[in-house]
């Protein structure tokens, strides 16, 4: 645990009145029963200067309350200067809203940028906020150009888009996906520039993948064209080679799998070929993930360090995570044997391979099916999945209509 410092303001004339409340932080959003309290260094900066601090002080007791002079109604203000306090900051939507403009024009910095969002996404998990406020902050965002910045959104929107495929709605959110990312992705193309940033290097793959998967048509052919191109001989750069194969397992037929174990089998480099194993089952037909799983586990054709990354790519969809969950029941006894009962990889198996399900009853199947089997190494890794799925849930329950509403909004 660690502290979430609870802001609630007035404004009196140019004069900022702000309240701040302490208590502890716990990611699943139960009560701290035992009403932890720190001493934390708090700092505050607001638009005026928003390269210094504008005020810092001890906190030491449960609530206090500070004022900023000369601030006007519209100003923001920001909690935790370049985000090197630990503690999360929980802002009334108002507050949260006025942000907008300072990471839009990022007047604040990249980890000021980053550590906003990462708060919501983390509150909104905890059931201190609704996910339309996360949902209603991102497009701030669009002109983001910092790595770091992006791959914590990326993994965010990962866990959301997991979570919402149980929804009708999905299809909606898709849209929202692709308007998210889709002008990063204008901007950093497909090939990389002479002398550029080596951080885009590491941003380019990851944006393609999320924009194909969000179904943008012309992102789609060219990863096909380049697929083709690079089975006839003509390679594609390495850094991007992870996205167009995610790509092209997704939308492909059995012929595009036979294409991608081909090149498994030639390949040379482990890199390659974890690449290769990762993106077969992102398939959306289910009778390929289930010839994935068997590609993947019977007879000798993946070495069994590398067989994780081939169960991990068939649980990014509902189908797959359900046949994964199948597979997983009918032969945990034989994974036991094969891997040894003291095996890293079984943990791997559990919390890789089911911590994405979000409704209670495949819960109760997981945590029946696991006591019966007695692995006393999995024992914890179930107990941390069964709290996963729990808190996706309760997520589902307290925000799917909101969320529905909000993006039925914005078609």
């Amino acid at each position: 645990g660690y502290p979430l410092l609870t802001v609630t303001e007035e404004q009196i004339n140019k004069t900022r009145v702000i309240k701040i409340k302490q208590q502890r932080f716990i990611g699943d959003g139960s009560a701290d029963d035992e009403n932890l309290q720190w001493k934390i260094p708090v700092t505050v900066f607001t638009k005026s200067n928003p390269k210094q601090i504008a005020q810092q002080i001890l906190l030491e007791t449960p609530e206090t309350t500070i004022t900023l002079d000369n601030i006007s109604e519209d100003d923001w203000i920001k909690f935790n200067y370049n985000s090197i306090g630990l503690y999360r900051v929980k802002y009334e939507s108002e507050t949260l809203a006025r942000l907008n403009e300072a990471i839009s024009n990022k007047a604040i910095g990249p980890q000021d940028r980053l550590m906003i969002q990462n708060d919501v996404a983390a509150l909104c998990n905890a059931g201190h906020q609704s996910f339309v406020d996360y949902l209603k902050l991102l497009p701030s965002y669009a002109d983001e150009d910092n790595f770091t910045v992006w791959k914590s959104i990326a993994s965010n929107i990962g866990d959301l888009t997991s979570l919402l495929q149980y929804t009708n709605y999905f299809g909606e959110f898709t849209k929202y996906r692709l308007n998210l990312f889709s002008s990063i992705q204008k901007k950093l193309g497909w090939d990389a520039d002479q002398n550029e940033n080596p951080l885009s290097a590491m941003l380019r793959p990851m944006i393609l993948s999320i924009v194909g998967k969000s179904g943008d048509q012309n992102v789609i052919d060219e990863a096909k064209k380049r697929f083709e191109r690079h089975i006839a001989g003509d390679l594609i750069d390495p850094n991007i080679r992870g996205a167009v194969y995610v790509i092209v397992a997704r939308y492909g037929d059995e012929s595009t799998q036979e294409a991608l174990r081909k090149l498994y089998f030639a390949a040379d480099m482990t890199e390659e070929k974890v690449r290769l194993l990762r993106s077969m089952g992102q398939s959306i037909e289910p009778k390929i993930i289930e010839n994935t799983l068997k590609f993947v586990f019977e007879g000798d054709n993946v070495r069994m360090q590398d067989s994780i990354s081939g169960l991990v790519g068939c649980t990014s969809s509902c189908d797959g995570r359900d046949l994964v969950w199948k597979f997983l029941q009918k032969n945990w006894k034989s994974l036991v044997e094969r891997f040894g009962d003291k095996s890293n990889f079984l943990i791997a198996f559990v919390e890789y391979g089911l911590s994405d399900f979000a409704d209670e009853k495949t819960a109760s199947e997981i945590k029946s099916f696991f006591e019966s089997m007695n692995t006393p190494l999995v024992a914890r890794p179930v107990k941390k999945v069964l709290e996963t799925i729990h808190m996706r849930s309760e997520v589902l329950k307290r925000d799917s209509k909101a969320i529905e509403e909000y993006l039925k909004k914005q078609q």
